[in-house]
């Protein structure tokens, strides 16, 4: 009995935790630079841990060729008990070249749940955005998933068969490391918009525009993340710079 409470108030707090999160999304803070980065720190390692949990198929690296635009959530936080939710920060790259992308614009995805659920779970999510109508819609100041018409949204969770067929026709394609982070349709309505605050914090005023930041390649601390995609794609030779 105890360990069942305990697990109540864990996740009860969880859900308080998150909650608040999610009802100040723009705060201001002095700190919003270094969490910023902390962000592409992370988004670096997510990007190579979620392909390397792909391993058993190519169709990931295959979809990324061909991707105009990747979000990359390093750690996406879903926890509850009956009433539930989620939320992760993120960074959005807009392909420039076959072997380039543009800076990170910032985002936060949200959601909101009703059910029987219990717990807490953690998972890195990178979506690969594969038409120009799905990056307009991502671009555009709020984007929820499953409720756009006419975006289409597949989804694949570590260890899952990735025929090549799989998601033909899809808008966007989400992966992740975590097995069971799709079940159910965990990502269905979750709400995907810019984080104006830590935009406007590394990028200054007026120039935190989305559509701006991702057509430009100028941020220096956004280097390694470009590399982590541009070589997933096509590796570095030995002795080419």
């Amino acid at each position: 009995m105890s360990q069942r409470l305990s697990r109540r108030t864990f996740a009860g707090t969880m859900t308080a935790t998150i909650a608040a999160a999610m009802a100040v999304p723009g705060a201001v803070r002095a700190d919003d630079v270094m969490d910023a980065r902390h962000v592409l720190e992370e988004a670096a390692i997510t990007v190579e841990k979620v392909r390397a949990a792909q391993k058993s198929s190519a169709n990931m690296d295959d979809l990324l060729k061909r991707a105009k635009g990747v979000m990359v959530i390093p750690a996406y936080y879903k926890a509850g008990f009956i009433l539930g939710g989620g939320y992760g920060d993120g960074v959005l790259l807009q392909r420039q070249s076959p072997t380039s992308f543009g800076d990170p614009a910032f985002y936060r995805m949200t959601s909101g749940s009703i059910g029987l659920q219990a717990g807490m779970q953690s998972a890195e999510i990178v979506f690969m955005i594969l038409t120009d109508k799905g990056l307009d819609a991502v671009l555009n100041d709020e984007f929820k998933l499953g409720a756009n018409v006419g975006i289409s949204v597949g989804a694949l969770g570590a260890g899952a068969e990735a025929s090549t067929t799989t998601n033909v026709g899809k808008d966007i394609v989400a992966y992740s490391a975590n097995a069971g982070l799709f079940a159910g349709g965990a990502l269905e309505g979750a709400v995907i918009r810019p984080r104006k605050d830590w935009n406007a914090a590394v990028y200054g005023l007026g120039n935190d525009e989305p559509r701006v930041i991702v057509r430009r390649a100028q941020l220096r601390t956004a280097q390694t993340l470009k590399d982590a995609l541009a070589n997933s794609v096509y590796p570095a030779q030995p002795g080419v710079n």
